[in-house]
């Protein structure tokens, strides 16, 4: 039997050899081995709670998307799909100071793992940011876009909840400046409530997102009053003396008016914001002041300011100065006089007088802007010393009062004379 065996044992070996080539031919020929590379493979992590678990957050830097070569007989090949790659990344044993981790890749199909194929990654690690999680709270800001319908304006935005819990990477965080809640307005002509997603934003408006962030929710309700718009003047009033030697040159104010919203009863009783004179005290006062008010303050709880709600008045106090001014008789106006009577004044053809006022209004004083009148309605035939009116410009004051004398004399009792 060993012989049997044994006997012609090389060529049997040699037949043996001979029929794997050919199998090996023969399988090439009809079912070659081949390999196709898969691209944009998303790589999963797994067990990921061994970070956050711990209070980090973590990034994928380089490796989250690969390709992946597969080689294997043709048939098998050619029915592989690139959603059929099973590429994966398990973080349980990764720890803060960790950067790659290896990627594993496998052809699973129907749920089952492809034999007789080799799946290669051609990235073999995926690379890791590892920081600190942490959380910050941000107060909601509200932002509207669109335009109200003409001469319509908002007049308040109520936010629910007025603010966000926000956690993440150390870094993102730390480059959130704002949480703002969006608010549509175009058109909009009455209160307006709803729902809108928060969006956060850098120092400089830039949308920041990121992998890692988690909000505490991800949007605000908001409540939007609109009202009425009217635009009213702003008046200003004063009271007091300056000291002695000073003059009240003039009070400014940075706006003029302000315009205001709310409902259509509300602003119909609102004609003027006016500042009551008992806030703009000047009695004694010897130099400049200046004062700020919050207009809000002087309207009614039902009325919004939505210009510049705040006023800045400067009251202009400066040393009283003097200066004469010699006046032409010859100028002055005369009012009432009867036609049959004819005037001649009795002294010389002018008269000083005094004005007072802040030196730079009294350098543009002159006798030809004062103008100065006397009324003689009533008068008869006679001397007299008349009462001159004279009227000075803004800004400086007449000292004392004066007169003039004249003699009115019949014009009728002129001509008989000379008969």
């Amino acid at each position: 039997m060993k012989e049997k065996i044994f006997k012609n044992f090389t060529l049997k070996i040699l037949s043996i050899i001979v029929a794997l080539i050919l199998w090996t031919v023969i399988v090439n020929i009809y079912d070659p081995s081949t390999s196709y590379t898969f691209s944009n493979v998303t790589v999963t992590l797994l067990n990921t709670e061994n970070l956050t678990d711990k209070n980090y957050s973590y990034e994928v830097v380089e490796g989250s998307k690969i390709s992946v070569s597969v080689s294997g007989p043709k048939s098998i090949i050619t029915d592989i799909t690139a959603s059929d790659i099973v590429a994966t990344a398990d973080l349980s044993n990764v720890t803060a100071y960790s950067d790659y981790v290896d990627i594993k890749v496998s052809v699973v199909k129907d749920g089952n793992v492809v034999e007789g194929v080799e799946a290669t990654p051609k990235t073999t690690a995926i690379k890791l940011s590892i920081e600190n999680r942490t959380t910050t709270t941000f107060t909601l800001e509200s932002q509207t876009t669109g335009n109200l319908a003409s001469g319509y304006a908002l007049s308040n935005v109520t936010l629910s909840p007025t603010s966000v819990d926000v956690t993440g990477a150390s870094s993102v965080i730390e480059s959130i400046a704002h949480a703002v809640v969006s608010i549509d307005l175009t058109d909009v002509s009455s209160n307006l409530t709803g729902d809108s997603a928060i969006t956060l934003y850098d120092e400089d408006y830039n949308v920041v997102t990121d992998d890692t962030i988690e909000l505490s929710q991800a949007s605000a309700s908001y409540s939007a009053e609109i009202g009425k718009t009217k635009v009213v003047p702003i008046k200003v009033e004063t009271t007091g003396t300056p000291a002695t030697g000073y003059i009240l040159v003039g009070v400014t104010q940075n706006q003029s008016e302000a315009t205001i919203v709310g409902s259509s009863e509300d602003i119909e009783g609102v004609d003027a914001i006016v500042i009551p004179s008992a806030n703009l005290n000047i009695e004694g006062f010897s130099n400049n002041r200046e004062y700020k008010f919050n207009l809000s303050n002087y309207v009614s709880n039902d009325v919004t300011i939505i210009s510049d709600g705040t006023l800045i008045v400067t009251v202009d106090i400066e040393p009283q100065e003097s200066k004469v001014i010699t006046m032409d008789k010859s100028a002055i106006v005369v009012k009432g006089l009867s036609d049959d009577l004819s005037l001649t004044y009795s002294d010389s053809g002018t008269f000083d007088i005094t004005i007072t006022g802040a030196s730079e209004v009294l350098n543009s004083v002159s006798a030809s802007n004062i103008a100065m009148s006397i009324d003689l309605s009533g008068y008869q035939e006679g001397t007299y010393s008349v009462a001159v009116t004279i009227t000075l410009p803004t800004g400086c004051s007449l000292q004392g009062s004066y007169t003039v004398s004249i003699s009115l004399k019949s014009d009728t009792e002129a001509t008989t004379a000379s008969g």
